[in-house]
């Protein structure tokens, strides 16, 4: 998931997430000079934000929680989109029911991307579970809030349900959609998700060159984040799925400079 920064340097972030990072804990660190309250917090959001994109969770976690102290030793409101990065970033570690817990509280939120990103977040971790209930409530809260079926966000649950029911080839025509939205946006994390739950479509259908090829990609681009966990899980199974020499070469070369 990737949420636009709130201090007008977002871009910053796209392409370069360790040189944002970088940029954004200076101009945090001057903010805390300053003593500026409304700075210190845009620019701890957009820090967390850098951090996630650049695949540093527990990092993102520390800022967001080290701002929300700060607010509250000054008896000043919460930000709900610091406690949407939260919900994220616990999200990231594996400490699913505590981040839903959170994005269930922000469902309600009136700033309504926060509360859109929080109904897509409790999506993902109801299908974690195989919570097909909880997956469908996720898709209609977040259609209903984009507005659209046809969001990024909403086409992935779309596609989870699809796998879900059964029907393979709509979840992998659908996911491939999504790569290439998540693409366009610079969503990488995101874009090599989708192209996983494309590989694992695939799969379902009866496909497994398809699968083998679309989990190489995903690998191959998590690798590239720096997201070695989740690269390192793909580019097996790309492995394990494919007897083409080509591909098979590719992702054990990718495996192996994660391993290097």
């Amino acid at each position: 998931m990737q949420q636009a920064g709130r201090a007008g340097q977002q871009d910053l972030s796209l392409d370069r997430p360790h040189e944002a990072v970088q940029q954004f804990r200076t101009a945090l660190e001057r903010a805390e000079m300053r003593d500026d309250l409304p700075a210190i917090t845009d620019y701890a959001y957009d820090l967390a934000v850098a951090e996630l994109d650049d695949n540093q969770p527990e990092a993102a976690l520390a800022t967001v929680r080290q701002v929300n102290a700060e607010l509250a030793r000054r008896n000043s409101d919460s930000v709900p989109g610091l406690t949407l990065l939260e919900a994220i970033a616990l999200y990231r570690i594996g400490s699913r029911a505590e981040a839903d817990a959170l994005a269930a509280s922000l469902e309600q939120s009136s700033e309504k991307e926060t509360a859109s990103q929080a109904c897509f977040l409790r999506g993902l971790i109801a299908d974690d579970r195989n919570d097909i209930a909880g997956l469908e409530d996720a898709f209609r809260c977040v259609s209903q809030m984009a507005g659209s079926a046809d969001s990024a966000n909403a086409l992935e649950l779309s596609a989870r349900i699809s796998l879900k029911r059964g029907d393979a080839a709509a979840a992998e025509d659908t996911a491939d959609r999504v790569a290439d939205l998540r693409r366009l946006a610079h969503d990488y994390h995101g874009m090599s998700r989708a192209l996983a739950l494309a590989g694992a479509s695939a799969l379902q259908a009866g496909s497994s060159a398809q699968a083998a090829s679309y989990y190489l990609r995903a690998g191959r681009s998590a690798a590239q984040q720096g997201n070695m966990t989740d690269a390192r899980r793909w580019l097996q199974k790309a492995l394990s799925l494919s007897h083409d020499a080509e591909l098979r070469s590719e992702a054990q070369s990718a495996l192996s400079g994660i391993d290097k």
